[in-house]
């Protein structure tokens, strides 16, 4: 395959996973809306009623750690038997590859740099892409720009689990001596200077 060709494949291959999880989120339009803690949901349709069938909507694309981030971030909530997603507007993104260049070109794994532009700015992302083997598909396993982009941005920590990940530190201290037992039950005392 020529790099002409093999730009324009990828050109198609991260238009198409950027949109993927727009196309998920918005796919319930119409459908019944559930209120719970002020927050309205809608059922997903059909093909997309687990979390297993998500994901495998998502590694066609995305790598298992982007894969499972992106299912994070669509908010999933089981209301009565189905899973719901958040209803109201889904904001923008840039998603459409306005340019792509190379940036690392070995046979099982690619570094592409694309400009996106949509909802009215551009963008330049950076895309590791590995396949394994020569004739597998390849996967998006990094993307640079996850912090500004609510698809891609890592769950944050909750100060519970802060605490549990670093315990508080303790105090910096002096060691104090314990003075031992003398025989006939008095204590010792520590001499000060």
């Amino acid at each position: 395959m020529n790099s002409l060709d093999e730009l324009r494949m990828f050109k198609q291959f991260i238009h198409a996973a950027e949109l993927v999880w727009t196309q998920i989120a918005t796919s319930p339009r119409g459908k019944p809306v559930y209120t719970i803690n002020n927050v309205d949901f809608t059922p997903l349709p059909e093909r997309y009623n687990s979390k297993r069938k998500i994901s495998r909507i998502f590694r066609r694309y995305w790598g298992r750690q982007l894969s499972e981030t992106m299912i994070r971030n669509l908010n999933l909530r089981l209301v009565k038997g189905k899973l719901c997603v958040p209803y109201g507007e889904i904001p923008q993104f840039p998603t459409v590859v306005q340019s792509l260049q190379l940036k690392l070109n070995r046979s099982n794994q690619k570094v592409v740099s694309a400009v996106l532009s949509g909802a009215n700015k551009k963008v330049r992302v950076d895309y590791r892409l590995i396949r394994v083997g020569a004739t597998a598909p390849y996967t998006i396993m990094k993307r640079s720009g996850k912090e500004y982009d609510r698809r891609y941005r890592p769950p944050v920590a909750t100060s519970a689990a802060k605490a549990k990940a670093k315990p508080a530190p303790k105090p910096a201290s002096k060691p104090v001596a314990k003075p031992k037992p003398m025989s006939n039950g008095r204590k010792k005392l520590l001499k000060t200077p």
